[in-house]
């Protein structure tokens, strides 16, 4: 499949380059992270779709995005739309791992 689609096979290159020069070199690891990053996108993009039918059926929906969470074992208090996939992805490659080990995967263990 890769051989006949070389832009798809290049992407995958420049990913897996990314992970080697970010230390990563277990596949295992790789397919791991990349697996959490496609559940974040995809948690945001089934939660905002549920929103936008919601408003078009005219029923209440609560967004899992809406209001304040609160990180366990302390006092701080985030805005849970900072916890979507779309505020995060385009982050520096530290400070999202950064947010999403903090704040993220502290969110969704809740």
């Amino acid at each position: 499949m890769l051989q006949s689609n070389t832009t798809l096979k290049s992407k995958i290159d420049q990913l897996w380059n990314k992970f080697w020069a970010g230390g990563i070199s277990n596949p295992l690891t790789a397919i791991e992270q990349i697996t959490y990053l496609l559940f974040m996108k995809q948690l945001d993009k089934l939660d905002t779709d549920k929103q936008g039918n919601a408003e078009f059926a005219g029923e209440k929906y609560v967004s899992k995005f809406k209001g304040t969470f609160e990180l366990p074992g302390t006092d701080i208090k985030i805005e849970k739309k900072t916890l979507r996939w779309s505020h995060f992805k385009r982050m520096q490659a530290e400070k999202m791992l950064e947010h999403i080990q903090t704040k993220v995967f502290p969110f969704l263990k809740v």
